[in-house]
């Protein structure tokens, strides 16, 4: 396989990352394909963003919540498959944000809290549009009026880390002209990272020699395809919703559980691939107290996982039978990522996680000094067998008072 380009291994050390659902949609409150899905006529749908105010988005708090959830960047959607543009269109649309009573480029305002907070932000685009009439009527136009909206994103907002197109599924057989849209971006962006979701039908399809990233919504594989032998090498992408939908539907309260979350961005790592887990904005701009909830509890995990969390990559060594446990590493230490284990109780509070837990690990082949929980530095017990290149370590319950769903032992080689 091929080395990474430098943006792509810069990328796949970011690990995290928020994705932010928001346009006229939120204010129903239903979803994000609610145009279309529910068959609303245009004409009314669109009179929402006379009531699109965004009084209640505070770009800063939302980056610094991002930042508290591990998160390295965010992905935005800066226009939605309703054609609604949430950046100043400098007279390319009237169906942009500053014909609203917001009047303000909501998209720069974002870019520049990014920062303040040290994220990288990302541009999603959605190429499939109801708005538009060039869409079915005039496609090569269509497809001059998206180059031009994707143009002032790379030259209005400086460096950005890079572009999250959607939507070519709808038209899978035309030609969406990629050199020419591409070619554009990598003029102004030569560091930007492309991605272009490749929908729930193709995921992790390689669409296009410039794309630097392979994606996979709503699916949590088993491997990442990397591309080809001797051809460049692509990252992947997994993408979940905390409930069913993107944007915010207030009746949807299927939520996955924290657990599950933890674990899907556990998983994620383990594969070698980077994860965005989405949030649907209120309809004028808030975090809804649920997403808060679940931003901060992944939060408290990834800042226990983080000298693994972002520049971990998967090893040659292998969990014992029956377990779901994995090794990562970095430059500087082997990780075991432990599942399944249960609190230390008493006779009269029986959690299960009393006595001796061995988990048994293959392919060690250094001598180790020590092992400790990144939790609470706890020194594990070992034994290890060179010979069969076997790590057996009692890994202790979790403390009452705590369970991290996923707890990590830093191992500590007796060669460094």
């Amino acid at each position: 396989m091929t080395e990474p380009l430098p943006r792509i291994k810069r990328y796949e050390d970011l690990g995290l990352g928020l994705f932010i659902h928001w346009g006229l949609y939120s204010q129903l409150a239903v979803g994000e394909w609610t145009e279309f899905i529910h068959q609303r006529p245009q004409p009314d749908y669109e009179k929402l963003k006379s009531s699109f105010t965004a009084n209640e988005f505070d770009p800063e708090k939302i980056a610094h919540a991002a930042k508290m959830m591990g998160a390295k960047y965010i992905v935005l959607t800066t226009k939605h498959h309703e054609g609604f543009f949430l950046y100043d269109t400098r007279g390319l649309s009237d169906f942009d944000v500053m014909h609203t009573p917001t009047k303000r480029d909501l998209i720069g305002e974002f870019v520049t809290a990014c920062r303040k907070e040290g994220l990288l932000p990302f541009f999603y685009m959605a190429t499939y549009d109801w708005h538009s009439p060039l869409y079915e009527k005039d496609f090569s136009a269509y497809l001059q009026y998206l180059q031009s909206s994707v143009e002032l994103l790379c030259q209005n907002y400086g460096l950005v880390g890079g572009f999250w197109f959607d939507g070519n599924w709808n038209k899978k057989d035309a030609d969406w002209h990629l050199p020419e849209l591409y070619g554009m971006i990598r003029k102004y962006q030569p560091d930007a990272i492309i991605v272009n979701n490749t929908g729930l039908k193709n995921r992790g399809q390689v669409s296009d020699p410039e794309i630097d990233v392979v994606t996979y919504e709503r699916r949590t594989p088993d491997e990442i395809y990397h591309g080809a032998p001797n051809e460049k090498y692509v990252a992947g992408e997994i993408s979940i919703t905390l409930n069913q939908h993107w944007g915010i539907a207030a009746n949807d309260l299927n939520y996955k559980s924290p657990a599950e979350i933890i674990e899907t961005v556990a998983h994620a790592r383990h594969i070698e691939a980077n994860i965005l887990v989405n949030i649907g904005l209120t309809g004028q701009g808030a975090i809804p107290m649920t997403a808060k909830t679940y931003m901060a509890l992944l939060g408290r995990w990834t800042a226990m996982a983080a000298p693994v969390l972002y520049r971990g990559r998967p090893t040659e060594i292998t969990s014992g039978h029956g377990t779901r446990d994995f090794v990562l590493r970095t430059h500087q230490h082997d990780y075991l990522c432990v599942f399944d284990l249960q609190v230390v109780g008493n006779d009269n509070v029986v959690l299960g996680g009393e006595g001796v837990n061995p988990r048994s690990f293959v392919g060690v082949t250094r001598p180790i000094k020590a092992i400790h929980w990144l939790d609470n530095q706890e020194k594990l017990t070992f034994t290890q067998d060179l010979n069969k290149k076997v790590l057996t370590v009692d890994a202790t319950g979790y403390p009452y008072g705590s369970d991290w769903v996923i707890r990590i032992a830093q191992i500590d080689y007796a060669d460094r």
